[in-house]
């Protein structure tokens, strides 16, 4: 039978409200040995508080929301993870919901959390939602919680933001591959959203610092997942390349199951640079080279901006770019001139 704050009052010899107002730690003129009574009569009975008659009282719901593109990407699934065990340490419950990279689905998810009196808002948005982000940001701004975003930001939207520079990121990789004697480099890119962009923009970067013509040719089309690797990998294998640099782990892993029909191995036949670092530990005879971003330390970053401005500590919309890193394993070979 499920103890109440009716039981503990009764043993207590105190009203029911006064063993809210402790439980609650709200302000009240209960002796401090009382207060301690009460605590203890609730431990002894294994009290376990209603959380939603608690938000009533106390007029917090102590529950954060998060919208992510795709759960079936470890990167945003790390993520997610991340970020729920911030909330637990804080006292705070996430709910996360998965808007499957539509514009249509932020827009309900975003109605959804408000429904559910969420204190707070992490929002990756969809990669469809770039194509309309005039609506989304408009819907952003009426939003009547705090909110922040997460690795996909707007830079025309004043708000909390935490990101990674991404163009420095595929810069650094190709870079290697440059410095390794690669001159026929391959690229598998997403351009539908702003972080696909500025990746495709670091590889084309590194590529002019060191005088290579580009080939357009040699730049194939993704979408972050990884039947397009694989489709990709079917394409390059008929291309005079020698490194592939392909900006995300999903289509990373599509693309090794494609050359490998083929019976073609990494570095042997291409040396290969993916993006995230995230599948490294689920990968048999490829020491996979990666651009490692660090979701640890990405969700920590952002919880923190969001807790203040839950707190009322900080009202300063706070940008937050962070620089990732290239992890280099064996999946890359030099090439002597």
């Amino acid at each position: 039978m499920k103890v109440t704050i009716k039981d503990i009052a009764k043993k207590a010899g105190v009203s029911p409200s006064s063993v809210s107002l402790v439980l609650n730690d709200r302000p009240s003129r209960i002796s401090e040995q009382k207060k301690a009574e009460i605590k203890q009569i609730a431990k002894e009975l294994n009290y376990t508080a209603n959380q939603i008659a608690r938000s009533l009282v106390t007029k917090q719901t102590k529950t954060f929301g998060l919208i992510i593109p795709d759960i079936e990407n470890i990167f945003f699934s790390s993520l997610a993870k991340h970020i729920e065990m911030q909330c637990r340490i804080h006292g705070y419950t996430l709910i996360i919901v998965n808007s499957n990279d539509q514009f249509e689905n932020d827009i309900a998810l975003l109605d959804l959390l408000l429904s559910r009196s969420v204190e707070g808002i992490f929002l990756i948005p969809a990669s469809a939602s770039w194509l309309k982000k005039t609506e989304l940001i408009e819907k952003l701004k009426q939003l009547t919680v705090p909110y922040i975003l997460l690795d996909r930001v707007f830079s025309d939207l004043s708000c909390d933001k935490v990101w990674f520079d991404n163009e420095y990121g595929a810069y650094i990789a190709v870079k290697y591959l440059l410095e390794n004697g690669h001159r026929k480099i391959a690229c598998i890119a997403s351009s539908s959203f702003i972080n696909g962009q500025f990746r495709l923009n670091g590889y084309l970067r590194a590529l002019k610092e060191f005088n290579i013509p580009i080939d357009y040719n040699n730049i194939l089309t993704g979408d972050y997942k990884k039947e397009s690797g694989y489709l990709a990998g079917q394409k390059i294998i008929n291309k005079d390349v020698t490194a592939i640099f392909i900006t995300n782990d999903m289509m990373a892993l599509g693309f090794i199951h494609s050359i490998y029909e083929k019976n073609k191995k990494i570095p042997d036949d291409y040396s290969v640079i993916s993006y995230d670092n995230t599948i490294y530990p689920y990968l048999f005879g490829v020491e996979l080279s990666s651009v490692k971003q660090d979701v640890k330390k990405l969700s920590e970053t952002a919880f923190k901006q969001l807790f203040q401005k839950i707190q009322k500590k900080d009202n300063v919309a706070k940008n937050t770019c962070l620089q990732p890193e290239l992890i280099a394993r064996t999946s890359v070979k030099t090439i002597h001139a």
